[in-house]
């Protein structure tokens, strides 16, 4: 009887975490270029304990196709096509991936994401001021000026684009991605990743959330009903165990 309670509590707190994670994908339905987040348990057969909470491992995985895009018509939104990630610096200054290619000019004229400064290839990036700001589909940033009825492209700077194995990929509560470690990259003996010329981008367009509404919320449904079901295990094992407590003293 013990290890139906204990079973059950098991299958309660990974319901609870699995609930945690479709709340936060349902949260960030219109957050640009935000992933939806699962987890799933798999067996693990190095353990012979039956009831041992080691037996299922949990595992992540984030569902990375693109999400629906949106016109914009502002040069600083970017869209960043096939496998491709944006890079910034987060505010512990370590490197960090993202799909939310939209691009806001801080205090000091640097190119940021929600507050975290882009990552340039090989170069420090400064926006002048009063000047029209072009990215071109490589990710190369320049400033466009009328000079004698001629159009000059002047470039400032350029993105650093790369390309992830997805398989290698974790998210932090901030909501970037980074590499796990011992990832394939690490492997190679490489400390950073390097920029992809492989990769494009579109701007005045951005990537919507893919989060899929529906199917959270039925999965939301169906945790709910078998967390419930849990519930009513736990109680049922609990008065048996009473009953039972009761048929002995009165024997006794």
């Amino acid at each position: 009887m013990e290890n139906s309670i204990y079973k059950s509590m098991i299958a309660a707190n990974q319901l609870l975490e699995k609930q945690s994670i479709i709340s936060n994908n349902l949260a960030n339905i219109s957050t640009t270029g935000f992933k939806e987040k699962f987890i799933f348990a798999i067996q693990n057969h190095n353990v012979k304990n039956l009831y041992n909470s080691d037996k299922k491992i949990t595992k992540e995985y984030y569902n990375l196709s693109p999400g629906i895009l949106r016109y914009t018509g502002r040069n600083l939104d970017l869209f960043i096509k096939d496998d491709g990630w944006l890079t910034v610096k987060d505010t512990n200054g370590q490197e960090a991936y993202t799909k939310n290619g939209h691009l806001k000019i801080n205090s000091k004229r640097k190119l940021t994401i929600q507050d975290n400064e882009v990552i340039g290839n090989n170069c420090n990036i400064i926006i002048p001021k009063n000047i029209i700001l072009k990215i071109l589909s490589n990710g190369v940033i320049t400033s466009v000026k009328n000079k004698h009825k001629h159009i000059v492209e002047t470039k400032i700077g350029s993105l650093k684009l790369v390309q992830l194995p997805s398989q290698d990929l974790i998210q932090n509560e901030n909501g970037l991605f980074y590499l796990k470690k011992n990832n394939e990259i690490n492997k190679k003996h490489t400390n950073t990743i390097k920029h992809s010329k492989k990769i494009r981008v579109q701007s005045g367009m951005l990537e919507e959330s893919n989060v899929n509404a529906s199917k959270n919320m039925i999965e939301m449904i169906s945790n709910a009903r078998q967390f419930e079901m849990q519930m009513k295990m736990i109680s049922m094992c609990d008065q048996n165990a009473e009953y039972a407590n009761q048929l002995i003293n009165i024997n006794n």
